[in-house]
């Protein structure tokens, strides 16, 4: 092989290689960030393995023997496509977390991937590598609406049935939202990693991939992906039904401690164990239903075929390799300029700080749930409750004193970005309207579906906008105050979330302005007890002139 020629080969994998490396830079966020997209890491191998596992290409057409069509499509299709990577990553620098633009940029890959094999070998390898580059899908993440509400109706569903069973077996059981209140033994939380979706996503990955490994006919390959998904839903009620009848059982501390230690090496805890064990569980029973599926059936399993690296290689026209090496590359730098000219006019605003520490205050440092950390990507957070001494209930062993529910409390959910993460749209899904209904609190302010009413405080000096919610139950009443503070603001420009900063017209306006989300703190208040929406305010104003403060590293 001469020199020109291997520059060649290693010139044409490179143009189609450098289009999914954008794409799993993309998403390799999520995979790194949300547990829930974990397996993305090990999809593109798979996807690998699939490719090289596909019957030798024949050497490439001749281009006397290519019909117009195989000669052309490739530029009438590639080059817009091509072209199309300078709008996408313009939009996915403001927007990073928009996970429509995930299946966009997959769209874009995959179909310029397909065209290029289309070139080669026409309509016959076309159809070979289609099943391996879609499966890449069960990596994309879905819409986050979509995502949550899924995930949310899974959790009450799981909770209704869990708490169903446990009155059949005449244990004292409340459902609140997804909250399961066993009485003397504490509460259950439905959290997104016991609603299912988890292993459900991995039922997917598992139940496709094993269909083509197997060799399966069309028929049973979609009994072997329904089978999947009714495992896994059964395997998650049953490991959480477990976990629940534990804790009724007075036996919850060993759901969070470890089963035992050698020195300083420790077990997993009962819930993290049981979690290996329900997704060990899943992959060895749709392995067996695979195993029996084959039974019967003429399949071609491609577990002792030859692997081929020939499978990946591409010929497309050296113009058109040069094109998409200088346009891909230009829009990598070109996007970066972009950004950093919008940023040029923005100033760094002081940190906001919340602090605590006072004699006079009972504080109890909270749990963050796992599915609130996965879906906000933040950098770090913090949750607490506190209520004044006064209002205390005393310890009756005479130790520290507890916090009364019936008087009014404090809480606060605080959450720092140190640059990219989650951008308003997606703090706008994990709002509070979308959140606290699933404790079991009913929304009364605002409407759901309208607008939240902002309200200011002075903080050092500085005019600071909140969102305000109100919530009841039983006719007890929470007050919810959210604000976004960035790091950076456009001088006189106010904190408020934007509103045209949820919707595609905002998101496609802030890509055209330069505006990246350049980080900054989400922080939550809730006040608990407080019989209107004036004295919650007034409260609000009250704590922000005794407790927040700005200032950069922490210092005013």
């Amino acid at each position: 092989m001469t020199y020109s020629t291997f520059f060649k080969i290693t010139f044409n994998q490179i143009v189609i290689l450098f289009p999914w490396a954008l794409l799993f830079w993309q998403l390799g966020v999520v995979w790194e960030t949300n547990k829930q997209y974990s397996h993305g890491f090990v999809v593109p191998l798979l996807m690998i393995y699939l490719i090289g596992k596909l019957p030798s290409q024949n050497s490439p057409s001749d281009s006397n023997t290519k019909s117009t069509l195989q000669k052309n499509l490739i530029y009438f299709l590639g080059i817009p496509l091509i072209f199309s990577f300078f709008p996408l990553w313009i939009i996915r620098g403001a927007n990073p977390d928009w996970r429509l633009l995930n299946l966009v940029l997959y769209m874009v890959v995959c179909t310029l991937t397909l065209i290029q094999i289309h070139h080669r070998g026409g309509i016959q390898q076309f159809k070979k590598f289609l099943f391996p580059l879609l499966f890449c899908l069960v990596a994309i993440p879905w819409p986050l609406a979509t995502d949550l509400k899924l995930t949310q109706w899974l959790q009450q569903k799981v909770s209704s049935t869990i708490v169903d069973l446990l009155l059949l077996m005449e244990h004292e059981a409340i459902l609140q939202g997804t909250v399961i209140d066993v009485g003397v033994f504490g509460q259950i939380g439905v959290d997104q990693a016991c609603s299912g979706i988890n292993g459900l996503q991995a039922s997917a990955v598992v139940t496709l991939f094993l269909g083509a490994y197997f060799g399966l006919p069309l028929a049973q390959r979609v009994a072997l992906f329904a089978s999947g998904i009714v495992i896994a839903l059964a395997m998650n009620l049953t490991r959480a039904f477990t976990m629940s009848f534990i804790k009724v059982k007075g036996k919850g501390a060993l759901l969070d401690s470890p089963l035992f230690s050698i020195g300083a090496w420790q077990t997993p805890n009962l819930h993290d164990l049981a979690g290996w064990i329900e997704t060990f569980g899943i992959f060895l029973a749709i392995l067996l239903i695979g195993k029996v599926l084959c039974i019967g059936t003429v399949h071609k399993p491609i577990g002792n075929q030859f692997f081929s690296w020939k499978n990946f290689s591409f010929h497309p026209p050296k113009g058109f390799s040069i094109f998409s090496a200088l346009t891909l590359t230009g829009t990598v730098f070109a996007s970066e300029a972009h950004f950093r000219n919008g940023e040029s006019n923005m100033i760094d605003v002081p940190k906001i700080n919340l602090s605590l520490l006072d004699e006079n205050i009972l504080k109890i440092p909270q749990d963050i749930p796992r599915q609130v950390a996965a879906q906000l990507h933040f950098s770090d957070a913090s949750s607490s409750k506190w209520q004044d001494l006064f209002r205390t209930i005393p310890h009756p062993y005479g130790l520290e004193p507890q916090m009364n529910p019936n008087e009014q409390y404090w809480q606060a959910f605080e959450a720092h970005w140190d640059s990219g993460g989650a951008c308003t749209a997606v703090l706008s899904t994990h709002s509070p309207d979308s959140c606290i209904p699933l404790t079991g609190l009913t929304q009364v302010n605002p409407v759901p579906g309208q607008d939240a009413t902002l309200v200011s405080v002075k903080v050092s000096g500085q005019k600071i906008f909140f969102e305000t919610y109100e919530f009841a139950r039983n006719y007890r009443k929470l007050f919810v105050f959210r604000c976004f503070w960035s790091k950076k603001l456009e001088p006189g420009q106010p904190n408020v979330f934007p509103s045209g900063g949820y919707n595609f017209n905002g998101r496609i306006q802030s890509a055209i302005d330069g505006r990246r989300n350049v980080g900054g703190t989400m922080l939550v208040l809730a006040i608990a007890n407080v019989d209107s929406n004036l004295s919650a305010i007034s409260k609000l104003r009250a704590l922000a002139n005794q407790r927040l403060s700005l200032g950069f590293n922490g210092i005013d």
